[in-house]
C-alpha cells in the first residue's frame, strides 16, 4: 500500500508499545521483547520491527514516548490505522487486532488519491 499510494500519502509507522512482552502477557513468537523501560529500548524495537518486516523506505517509523501520549491520543491499543489530513483525523479505522482493516484505508485512499495530502 505504501509503495502504491506514495505519490498521494506520506506514511508514518508509530510504534506504541509492545502489545505481548516476555515479562508481561507473552505470546510465542520470534520476537521476545521485555516491556520497554526507556525511550531507548522503546527505539530499539520500532528499528528492529522495521527490519523484520521489510517495510518500505517511504515509510517512516518512529516511537511514542515513554508517556505514551500517542496511544492515548489515537486510542491505538495496538493497531490502529489512521488518516490525518491538515492536521485532522480524516479517517480512523478500527483497533486492533479484531477491527483492524486495511481495506478501509486503502478505500479512502483510492477516493482521495486526486489531491496530495500528508
Amino acid at each position: 500500500m505504501v509503495e502504491r499510494y506514495a505519490e498521494v500519502a506520506d506514511f508514518l509507522l508509530v510504534y506504541v508499545d509492545e502489545a505481548h512482552p516476555s515479562d508481561g502477557w507473552a505470546l510465542r513468537s520470534r520476537f521476545q521483547l521485555r516491556r520497554h523501560r526507556s525511550q531507548e529500548e522503546r527505539c530499539s524495537a520500532a528499528g528492529l520491527l522495521a527490519r523484520e518486516f521489510g517495510l518500505p523506505a517511504a515509510c517512516g517509523v518512529v516511537a511514542d514516548l515513554m508517556d505514551n501520549n500517542a496511544n492515548r491520543a489515537y486510542g491505538v491499543a495496538f493497531e490502529r490505522l489512521c488518516v490525518v489530513q491538515s492536521q485532522k483525523i480524516a479517517y480512523l479505522g478500527g483497533k486492533g487486532p479484531f477491527f483492524y482493516n486495511l481495506n478501509g484505508v486503502r478505500e479512502w485512499l483510492e477516493r482521495h488519491s486526486g489531491q496530495r495530502w500528508g
